[in-house]
């Protein structure tokens, strides 16, 4: 059976893409001494370069807490992940373990008063207390990181 018309322009072309496909596959070779898989960066610099940012945030660098704490929730979570981080790396170091420590504890207080929105938090004023004192361990932490050689 022959294709004709439309048809047999969109199956040409079909066969001309899988053909073209199967030409530009790599082989065995070309993948020989490629970089394994990213893996996601845990170091205390990676750590240092997120906290720098972390440190620009309106969360952190906003003097009218009462205003801003409403949209601090996810700034919350980036910085818990990334106290978790430096203290991993940095186990034995009571200069970052000790403000990640109060990262941590800012941020459970900040989740135990319903802070992520203004609807589901129980006391505005305990999120504005929680966001201070997360971001009074975040200038401790990073203290800590960049002393850290």
């Amino acid at each position: 059976m022959v294709a004709t018309g439309r048809g047999a322009r969109g199956f040409a072309l079909g066969v001309a893409l899988l053909a073209a496909l199967g030409l530009a596959g790599c082989s065995a070779e070309d993948t020989e001494g490629s970089a394994p898989p990213a893996r996601p960066d845990t170091s205390l610099e990676a750590a240092r370069t997120k906290l720098g940012l972390i440190q620009q945030d309106p969360c952190y660098t906003a003097p009218d807490l009462a205003r801003w704490w409403p949209v601090c929730a996810r700034w919350e979570e980036e910085v818990r992940n990334v106290a978790r981080v430096a203290a991993e790396t940095r186990a034995d170091d009571p200069e970052i373990t000790d403000p990640a420590a109060a990262v941590e504890a800012g941020h459970e207080r900040f989740l135990r008063a319903g802070c992520r929105s203004r609807a589901t938090a129980t006391d505005p004023a305990a999120c504005v207390a929680a966001l201070g004192e997360t971001r009074t361990a975040v200038s401790r932490l990073a203290a800590g990181i960049a002393a850290a050689r």
